[in-house]
């Protein structure tokens, strides 16, 4: 069990320390964050679905009487994945977006796979990790749908920005 508490320390320090001070920019943030918070939401009704139907377990949870899921793994670590995933995404041939979904889809599902194979943190009771792929594609393009939608104006962000940053300026000039 200490192996597993030590993972998920490790997790939530580098999922916090690496996301948020080297791997996202601070003119893609405002995406970052809404894709991490619809994520979150995705995942919880997901993975609540899934444990509720006895297809997962999670033996170690952080919170084991308030909650069966495993909040390192399901409000941070996916959440983090999803929004590393838009904002990093290519905008350039199907095909190149096609092998990036792939290649999101391959690594996450082999860390679910390597978790619950060496670990006590989760326990495929009535499911497959080939299933995992299949939930992590849904989750992973959910929320892309939605963030694409939320971010389908630009123009609107754009002048947002600029008029915060007028007003910023006169208020800083008053004082």
């Amino acid at each position: 069990m200490e192996i597993e508490r030590n993972l998920l320390l490790l997790v939530w320090f580098v999922c916090i320390t690496t996301t948020i001070y080297f791997l996202v920019p601070r003119v893609k943030a405002h995406e970052f964050v809404l894709c991490f918070l619809a994520c979150q939401a995705v995942v919880w009704t997901v993975e609540m679905l899934l444990v509720h139907f006895d297809l997962l377990a999670y033996p170690l949870r952080e919170f084991p009487k308030a909650s069966v899921l495993n909040i390192t793994f399901k409000v941070v670590w996916t959440p983090v994945a999803s929004g590393l995933y838009y904002i990093y995404r290519p905008r350039a041939n199907k095909l190149t977006k096609c092998f990036y979904f792939a290649a999101w889809i391959s690594l996450l599902t082999l860390i679910e796979g390597l978790l619950a194979a060496n670990t006590d943190l989760v326990e495929y009771v009535h499911f497959h990790w080939s299933f995992m792929a299949i939930v992590l594609s849904i989750i992973l393009l959910s929320v892309h749908g939605l963030a694409s939608w939320f971010f389908r104006d630009r123009k609107v962000f754009r002048k947002e920005a600029s008029e915060r940053l007028v007003y910023n300026c006169s208020i800083g000039s008053s004082f």
